[in-house]
């Protein structure tokens, strides 16, 4: 017998009382359009964290692990968006403010936008009143004992990572492109990241992170607020949850105090104001 498949031109004479019966031809499915190109969604995504000129913020984190044991540190996090002046694409400081072992580490973070130049980061302890440069091979310690180490907290490159689109769904109600992101360098941390951008406004929804072995690690999921800002919407973090899959450790991360263009300068930018804290 035939296959069906070869049935696509059936004519089919029945001669029943000198009556014919043509069947014509099925019409084949209309072809899936095909899907958006991996790196131009992430490289949307992206810009929507440069719709500002600066940012500053309190950072709240709950630090819960397995027996639901719950540790909170609270931060001042600064942010400015160097639009490429100098090679950089954003400079971000964190103090921590409470609590009292921790209050004065200070976290300041330089991220590149010119090719081959990784993000550079240092850290001040108080206890040692010393500062010292995070170098490459310890960016993947964790950050203040969270589910995200000191190289999650910067913004990585387009160029670093392959990024191929490979689905879409729904996440939370919400209709997204899936995109899998492959670090080009082989010391890294990770095998790849998948991430979940809404079809709507690019919001990052969920990042899925893997680990070495090509094992599922920790996933992260967002929560945007929108600012209306002349015409357009500023979308801003207010919550992420990062959960580590394999060990049962929660961090959640609450921004609060908000505020955006307040005029941060440079000079609030600089290894020197490690030391020195904010400017009140």
């Amino acid at each position: 017998m035939k296959n069906f498949s070869q049935w696509f031109w059936i004519i089919l004479v029945l001669s029943l009382g000198g009556n014919q019966v043509v069947l014509a031809q099925t019409p084949p499915p209309p072809a899936s359009a095909p899907l958006p190109d991996g790196e131009e969604i992430i490289k949307q995504s992206k810009a929507l964290l440069y719709q500002i000129d600066d940012q500053e913020n309190k950072v709240t984190l709950k630090l819960i692990d397995r027996s639901g044991t719950q540790k909170e540190i609270v931060a001042r996090r600064y942010w400015k968006n160097y639009k490429n002046k100098d090679g950089f694409s954003g400079k971000t400081v964190i103090y921590t403010e409470s609590p009292a072992d921790l209050r004065g580490q200070a976290i300041l973070i330089w991220d590149y936008s010119n090719g081959g130049k990784t993000e550079e980061l240092w850290i001040y302890l108080p206890t040692l009143r010393n500062t010292r440069r995070v170098l490459p091979q310890q960016q993947d310690e964790a950050f203040m004992g969270s589910d995200l180490t000191f190289a999650d907290m910067g913004q990585r490159r387009l160029d670093e990572d392959t990024h191929q689109t490979v689905g879409k769904q729904t996440y939370r109600g919400v209709p997204c492109l899936i995109v899998e992101s492959t670090p080009k360098e082989k010391e890294s941390i990770y095998t790849k990241k998948v991430t979940w951008v809404s079809e709507d406004d690019n919001t990052i929804q969920k990042i899925d992170y893997y680990d070495r072995k090509g094992q599922l690690l920790k996933r992260q999921t967002i929560d945007w607020r929108a600012i209306k800002e002349k015409e357009n919407n500023i979308y801003i973090w207010k919550k992420t949850d990062i959960v580590n899959v394999q060990t049962g450790h929660k961090t959640i991360f609450e921004v609060s105090d908000l505020k955006i263009n307040a005029g941060l300068s440079d000079n609030d930018f600089t290894e020197r104001v490690l030391t020195t804290g904010p400017k009140k």
